[in-house]
């Protein structure tokens, strides 16, 4: 079954994370086959919900791999880590469907409040059986650990690279008033409206203790301490499931943990997630019954055609969180010019791009307008038609080019100081679509005489190849979770570790800052689309498209649906999986 659906637009994206770029389908498949997500057009929340057997097995697939198990990280914090350690993570909560928040019950009793508006103190009570799954409770030390790993100071962890400094407005974690209670402090310039959302707990610090970091007070053995979790497989967890076995970027084995806390009963035997290089090996295998399902980044026509044909496979198509970008490093000797970068980017027709990727299996898709905001959104305003950006106009470009001084000889683009221009253009192998959307690049910039190397990567050598901003022009996405203020900053901060492309622009520093100050949520969306403005002007990122996401999995399954709003797609509700009884 395959349908469409557009989820109401949520403000903007947050506490983000990174995933290929590739096209995707959507549209109205077969609508006589059973069970599955028929319902999740009209009830997204509790589709395909039913009563469990007890026990089963389950494998379930990504395409895609992971590097290492740490996504307070930036190399690892990527869609498939996070999909990969959602089992069992220590998440505060998850938005639905619905962009409803869910208290995480295994590990919090309680929803956080603010017990101190200026400044802002923020209490959390934890469930008084959370524990790290082996008999270790959880406590104030954890909080504290997560403060310095994601604080984003040297002072507290030294040669840490955390994806985002959620931390970075903490002055202290203190026990509350009862042995269950945990008090965040925030320094008087935090005053964000997402204060209830942010990540407050991560690895275990008992454990960083039993390896002999001494992180409490010496920042470089809390460096130490996060590259032993980024590379240690984990024995612990807080939530449904434990690691029984796995190999880092292959697979993971997860049994029943029996320390959750959770309200929702686990009645499987085990889950494995496993990396595919692709869909089309994930289809596979779903067809041969060795494995049972799998929400992949993306979904081509013939993957479609491939699913229709099968009775005992159900699947579903729509619109998600992510969007497609392709970004430019700031720091390559020609790009460091905003004049070549913004003319880079009017010589890219994006509509070219859609028109032989996306539109093949979403005949409506449209080209994305607002790097924050969906365009049919409340607070969405257009700032890139104006500017040419993306509309493919070689004699604009060519214009751009000639007033900054550029000069050509025999076609190819030189430097006002007459150094010829090349480049390279950098995007994850195992996609038709992908190398299609390389190719057109190429083509589009050799119309200004700029000669681009295409140079493809590993899948799963996504994180690590953006944290080393090895790319002079990078095509990936970024998907995100229904809130507005982190994102941004972790977009385009100067000094955030996501800031791939290392654009340092002081102006939009300002309006980060302003934009993370500003409590009231209509004055914020006005602050975001400035950021937007500002992003545009310095040619930076150029938005292509807002991508849906698809599903698969066996009819055999129960309780198992995707979450455009989650980090972790269809794992978000891994304790309710189950076997349809």
């Amino acid at each position: 079954m395959l349908r469409q659906r557009r989820p109401a637009a949520i403000g903007a994206g947050a506490a983000l994370v990174l995933a290929l770029s590739t096209a995707t389908a959507c549209g109205t498949g077969d609508e006589g086959r059973g069970a599955g997500f028929q319902d999740c057009v009209t009830d997204p929340v509790t589709c395909n919900s039913g009563e469990r057997a007890e026990g089963g097995d389950i494998v379930w697939g990504m395409d895609g791999s992971w590097t290492g198990w740490n996504p307070n990280t930036s190399a690892e914090y990527t869609i498939f880590t996070l999909q990969v350690v959602a089992p069992y993570w220590p998440w505060v909560g998850q938005f639905d469907q619905e962009g409803e928040f869910v208290l995480n019950d295994g590990v919090f009793a309680e929803a956080p409040r603010l017990v101190n508006e200026s400044p802002m103190e923020v209490e959390y009570t934890l469930n008084s059986d959370a524990s790290w799954g082996d008999g270790t409770p959880i406590g104030v030390d954890d909080f504290t650990y997560n403060w310095y790993a994601r604080s984003g100071s040297e002072s507290l962890c030294g040669g840490c690279a955390p994806a985002a400094a959620t931390a970075a407005s903490v002055t202290a974690v203190t026990k509350g008033a009862t042995a269950d209670k945990i008090v965040i402090s925030y320094d008087e310039d935090y005053s964000s409206s997402e204060w209830k959302f942010e990540p407050v707990l991560s690895n275990p610090a008992h454990i960083a203790d039993e390896q002999g970091y001494d992180w409490r007070t010496d920042p470089g053995a809390m460096g130490e301490a996060e590259t032993y979790f980024s590379q240690t497989v984990p024995t612990w967890s807080t939530g449904p499931f434990t690691v029984k076995d796995a190999e880092t970027g292959v697979y993971a084995i997860y049994e029943p943990n029996p320390e959750w806390a959770g309200s929702a009963k686990v009645t499987l035997d085990s889950l494995t997630v496993k990396s595919f290089d692709s869909t089309d090996s994930i289809i596979t295998e779903l067809r041969q019954g060795t494995i049972h399902g799998a929400s992949p980044t993306g979904i081509s026509a013939e993957n479609i055609a491939q699913l229709v044909g099968e009775e005992d496979i159900a699947f579903n198509v729509a619109p998600g969180p992510g969007w497609n970008h392709i970004d430019l490093n700031t720091k390559n000797e020609f790009l460091a010019d905003p004049a070549l970068r913004t003319a880079v980017f009017q010589a890219i027709d994006v509509e070219e791009l859609i028109a032989r990727t996306y539109a093949n299996v979403q005949s409506d898709a449209s080209r994305k307008l607002n790097h924050l905001f969906r365009n049919d959104g409340e607070h969405f305003q257009d700032h890139l038609t104006a500017t040419g950006q993306g509309a493919g106009d070689t004699e604009q470009a060519r214009g751009t080019l000639e007033d900054a001084g550029y000069t050509w000889d025999d076609g190819d683009l030189h430097t006002p100081e007459g150094k010829a221009v090349s480049i390279n253009y950098r995007y994850a192998d195992g996609s038709d679509d992908r190398t299609t959307m390389a190719e057109l690049v190429q083509y589009n910039l050799a119309d200004i005489g700029i000669d681009v190397e295409l140079k493809p990567f590993p899948v799963g050598d996504l994180g690590t190849t953006l944290a080393a901003s090895d790319f002079d022009i990078v095509s990936y996405g970024w998907t995100s979770a229904p809130t507005i203020v982190s994102s941004a900053g972790q977009y385009w901060a100067s000094d955030s570790a996501t800031n791939f492309g290392g654009n340092e622009d002081p102006e939009l520093d300002a309006l980060l800052d302003a934009l993370a100050a500003e409590p009231d949520p209509a004055a914020a969306a006005e602050i975001a689309n400035e950021i937007v403005r500002r992003v545009v002007e310095d040619a930076y990122v150029l938005p292509t498209v807002d991508t849906p996401v698809s599903i698969m999995a066996s009819e055999e399954l129960v309780n198992v649906r995707d979450n455009w709003a989650s980090q972790q797609r269809a794992l978000y509700n891994v304790a309710e999986w189950g076997v349809r009884a």
